[in-house]
């Protein structure tokens, strides 16, 4: 749901080109540069709380903390 949300929560623009992958949870989605953590993380993330990139790593994270 948070994946395809337009304004104000912007998580398709805020994703866009990146992978997200769970840590603790089979989740995943997306392709590019991998942003992998706890999955209430990813979802705070995805709504735009970079404190939640703490507990995230992959070489899609500074990308993701740009857009958030």
């Amino acid at each position: 749901m948070y994946k395809r949300s337009g304004a104000p929560l912007r998580a398709k623009q805020r994703l866009k080109g990146l992978r997200l992958q769970a840590t603790d949870v089979d989740w995943s989605t997306g392709e590019g540069p991998e942003v992998s953590g706890p999955c209430m993380s990813l979802i705070q993330a995805m709504t735009g709380r970079r404190s939640a990139l703490a507990d995230c790593t992959g070489d899609g994270v500074e990308a993701l903390r740009a857009r958030a």
